[in-house]
């Protein structure tokens, strides 16, 4: 085998000489040995004279020099090898795509996460190593939408077998260097993501999603930092609420964003077990503000080249789903505000109507469901799993599907208004008596903040009016209910023949002027 000139050889022609590497390497390191030139030499060698080398050689071959630094060191609390192994990282990578030097720091920012439990000595020497890979990455993710702008879509896929590199830089954490890699090796190395997302990176994936994750763990470095500084609650929610926007406006990337919408749905943030519950809450509810707020109209133009049109929608379909958490964890927290501005920001964004788009696109289904008027992500899952009973596949997997029913049951749930005895109508006839299902009007506090002050209509005599809360389904004429009422009260409905029957007025409450609106996005088919 030829290692003189890589470049040469077929794609995988490095992977029976990297194996045999790993497992010598493995039996040597346990064996207690400190140096490692025989394979630095021909690793080196091998980078160097490839233009643009595999992230597994990449891998190794710095896991090598990082080994032989730290153990110079002699220290674990150093952080002298961490920050070299980040100039390797990044020298060795020169000619490589954008998405490939984000990729590659993998390793770096599994090194960051063990290090902050070194103490607070090193603490800003953390912080520091921090903010280099969130600029780092951030100046990256401009050069990868130029890339893509310029026509240069070389997006690399990382094949199964790349995962193998991961128990060379577990080598000295406890259970962590055993031959293969398991759930536990793979979960040490990529902490802050989730079994599922760890899936994906397990059977092989493109460079990108790689370096979604390294994003997005990037971003959970920078907020749990915060947490260290023992600032009263309030100031903290401040930083948080800077430290996501200021990273997230930086990593406008469509890898970045799916990881990070995949993460929010997730029942907790990886980051509970460092934080508490209670941090994890105000940290989620940070990154809940920045993904409502966030301009996602250079999605389509930046991943239309390499992505199929599922991808796209997959990912609006998870938007949606955090959008309707976001709202309905502000109005848990009586925050109608907040509740109120993640809706107007739903309505302005260009992603409701790529889905819609998307869906009227397909054959036919037009003419069965047409193009909704919506103005709440509520509205928008309900209308899709109805698009989706005409046979049209729109959540792709169970779980989606499962995750939007859950959505509207607790969206029902939460309307549903207690039952009261109306004295009105417990005086008609001298003296109606017995309790009647109603859905009282009120002055709901969320409703009231809108438009400049929403007030209910006033309860009458001859026109009970009623209003839906802001989740309930909007009820047709045909399901209208009818209670008793005196004479001459005039009929709202046509064909109803008692005259004897007060008629009950369904008014939907109308939460925005205009629904969502139109947008020039769309998805691409390829």
């Amino acid at each position: 085998m030829d290692t003189q000139n890589p470049s040469k050889q077929p794609p995988l022609y490095y992977q029976p000489m990297l194996k045999e590497s790993i497992n010598r390497f493995l039996t040597d390191y346990r064996n207690g040995a400190t140096n490692f030139t025989d394979f630095t030499s021909i690793f080196s060698r091998a980078i160097h004279t490839t233009s643009d080398p595999p992230i597994p050689l990449l891998w190794f071959y710095s896991a090598l020099e990082f080994h032989t630094n730290r153990l110079r060191e002699a220290s674990r609390t150093s952080l002298v090898a961490v920050k070299g192994l980040f100039q390797l990282l990044v020298s060795c990578c020169d000619g490589c795509v954008a998405m490939k030097r984000i990729g590659v720091l993998a390793p770096l920012v599994f090194e960051i996460y063990r290090s902050m439990g070194c103490g607070e000595e090193v603490k800003s020497e953390i912080e520091g190593l921090v903010e280099g890979v969130v600029s780092y990455c951030s100046i990256y993710c401009m050069k990868s939408e130029v890339e893509v702008n310029g026509g240069d879509a070389r997006v690399g896929v990382l094949e199964e077998g790349f995962v193998d590199l991961i128990p060379v830089w577990m080598v000295d954490c406890d259970g962590g260097g055993e031959s293969g890699v398991g759930g536990d090796c793979l979960k040490g190395f990529f902490p802050f993501v989730s079994d599922g997302v760890r899936k994906g990176i397990e059977m092989g994936c493109e460079v990108g999603y790689l370096a979604g994750v390294v994003m997005f763990e990037a971003l959970l470095l920078k907020m749990c930092l915060i947490f260290e500084a023992g600032i009263a609650r309030g100031e903290k929610e401040k930083k948080l609420h800077a430290a996501a926007v200021q990273v997230m406006t930086g990593f406008r990337n469509f890898y970045f964003l799916d990881t990070l919408l995949r993460m929010m749905l997730e029942p907790a943030l990886p980051v509970i077990s460092l934080l508490g519950s209670d941090n994890e809450v105000l940290l989620k509810e940070a990154l809940y503000y920045s993904v409502m707020m966030m301009d996602y109209s250079f999605i389509n133009c930046q991943a239309g080249v390499s992505l199929y049109a599922d991808n796209l929608k997959d990912f609006a379909i998870n938007w949606l789903f955090v959008a309707e958490s976001a709202i309905q964890s502000a109005r848990e927290k009586g925050d109608h505000g907040k509740a109120t501005s993640y809706v107007n920001s739903f309505c302005r964004s260009c992603i409701p109507i790529q889905l819609i788009n998307w869906v009227t696109s397909q054959s036919g289904i037009d003419r069965k469901i047409g193009r909704p008027s919506v103005s709440t992500p509520i509205d928008l899952i309900k209308w899709l799993l109805a698009a989706e009973e005409h046979g049209l596949a729109i959540f792709g997997c169970g779980t989606a599907k499962h995750r939007a029913k859950a959505f509207v049951f607790t969206s029902r749930t939460v309307s549903m208004l207690p039952v009261v005895k109306h004295p009105f109508l417990s005086s008609i006839h001298g003296g109606f008596a017995g309790t009647v299902p109603m859905l009282p009007v009120v002055e709901h506090p969320f409703l009231t903040s809108i438009h400049g002050g929403f007030v209910a209509d006033r309860v009458r005599a001859s026109d009970v009016e009623m209003h839906d809360t802001v989740d309930a389904i909007s009820l047709s004429g045909d399901d209208r209910i009818n209670t008793f009422t005196t004479d001459g009260t005039r009929k709202r409905k046509e064909g109803i023949e008692d005259g004897t029957k007060v008629q009950l007025k369904y008014m939907r409450c109308q939460l925005h002027e205009n629904a969502v609106r139109e947008n020039s996005c769309t998805f691409k088919q390829q």
